[in-house]
């Protein structure tokens, strides 16, 4: 990579975090002077399903050595992704409206900077939370420094470990045991302390928590939790996966109350938690790092993944990667046979999921132009998402184009950000408000919702 590219992506959710929010007006003051590019749906009305081989551009992978993924019918015919076809998404949302669903409807959002940042998906959170009701926050970090959850205060304490070392990377690492985040949080020599509390109004109810944890012998750590402290060690009664190195506990509380960790000794590990109202509605998991590709989550121990993504039953997929493989040297079509890996991952532990690609927003190379893979990163992802019977959203094409990352800089106040690859907040909200109007969009043509009696 080269060497500027690689400062500015080091800057990453750090210089994110640290940006100061500014309040929006109106859509329309918001966005004025920015072009949009709406996506009109296909009349061709195909049906959802995979595309053959020879709909597409052709994979890079032989047969004999191409990963596993899912199975391509013989008579597949090309859909256009962009149409959002999403039919068990949509169907559980019908039941969030109905008011004849009892469980949440979860989403799991996997990418890079922007999806860690958690500026984008809060806003689409939000937004579907707006909808059919908050759910909750979702997946958790623990104690991962300039982290942040648009619906969470977090505060951490003492000497804390991350693994992997570099979050970002796409070789395995140790044992391969990190959940569903990717990551996982040990104590130092001396005590650390962790605190989670959850925003107002974000779920409703009572709260309902799951840490993903590992305690070997020798390793415990205490929870305090509405004014009840609890020891936690190997020999703690909690749901083990065998296999796996993973260990779940559930708590209740209140909705008000905080949930603290503080380690006692020994080295357990913890993968990260889980947070829900007892009363259904949606709830988005954002799982982003800093410098991910979608390389970076086939190098988790393939168990342990999805275990977790089994007990989380998402019913999307967002797969949302491609800003740092725009800066590689590699052939763009090497990325098809790693989507398919990670959906096949996802679908084996959750066979009903459906899955939605986000393609990276424009990006400029170091001489201030649009970054030119982009622009092919994006028609790949497309070109993927057909193949795979997945929908599409391109957040290029909602920028105005390549050459929009300039011009989305100059604005006033900025909506991108000087490293040349990052939006604004502000930036972030209206891409997000993009992204939920073309799924509320397709979720309202979709049968599942004409089925909805009005309320």
């Amino acid at each position: 990579m080269r060497p500027d590219v690689e400062r500015g992506l080091s800057l990453g959710l750090a210089a994110l975090a640290a940006a100061v929010a500014v309040t929006c007006g109106s859509q329309a003051q918001i966005d004025r002077g920015v072009p949009r590019l709406a996506t009109a749906p296909s009349a061709s009305g195909a049906s959802r399903r995979p595309a053959s081989a020879a709909g597409t551009a052709p994979s890079s992978a032989s047969p004999d050595s191409a990963p596993p993924g899912p199975s391509l019918p013989a008579a597949a015919v090309a859909v256009d992704p962009t149409r959002l076809d999403l039919p068990h998404f949509y169907a559980e949302l019908a039941g969030l409206a109905a008011h004849t669903r009892k469980a949440p409807v979860r989403v799991l959002w996997l990418g890079d900077s922007h999806t860690a940042a958690d500026y984008l998906t809060g806003e689409v959170r939000a937004r579907l939370q707006a909808r059919f009701g908050a759910g909750g926050p979702g997946f958790v970090r623990i104690a991962v420094k300039h982290y942040r959850h648009s619906q969470m205060h977090l505060a951490s304490e003492g000497p804390w470990r991350i693994e992997p070392p570099q979050p970002s990377r796409r070789a395995p690492f140790d044992d391969g045991v990190f959940g569903l985040g990717g990551m996982r949080a040990l104590p130092g020599d001396a005590a650390s302390f962790a605190s989670f509390e959850v925003s107002k109004g974000v779920a409703h109810g009572e709260l309902h928590w799951q840490l993903w944890f590992a305690a070997p012998e020798g390793a415990s750590f205490r929870l305090d939790l509405g004014g009840v402290s609890q020891v936690v060690t190997h020999a703690t009664n909690a749901d083990s996966f065998a296999g796996s190195g993973l260990t779940r506990l559930a708590l209740s509380s209140a909705l008000g109350d905080k949930l603290s960790i503080t380690t006692l000794g020994g080295a357990p590990r913890f993968f990260g938690l889980t947070v829900e109202g007892s009363e259904p509605g949606v709830v988005l998991d954002a799982v982003g790092i800093d410098g991910a590709r979608v390389a970076t989550a086939l190098a988790w121990g393939e168990q342990p993944f999805e275990t977790a993504v089994a007990a989380r039953s998402p019913s999307l997929l967002a797969l949302a990667f491609g800003t740092n493989e725009a800066f590689d040297a590699d052939n763009v079509e090497k990325y098809r046979a790693q989507y398919r890996e990670l959906l096949g991952r996802v679908q084996k532990a959750a066979p009903a999921v459906d899955c939605l690609i986000v393609g990276p927003p424009d990006a400029n190379a170091a001489n201030g132009i649009s970054e030119p893979r982009v622009k092919e990163i994006d028609a790949l992802q497309q070109s993927v998402a057909g193949e795979l019977g997945c929908g599409y959203l391109s957040q290029l094409s909602i920028m105005g184009g390549p050459g929009s990352y300039t011009h989305w800089a100059n604005q006033l106040p900025p909506l991108a950000r000087g490293d040349r690859l990052h939006l604004t907040p502000k930036g972030y909200e209206i891409v997000a408000d993009a992204l939920a109007d073309k799924l509320l969009a397709a979720y309202a043509r979709s049968p599942a919702a004409a089925a909805v009696k009005p309320q």
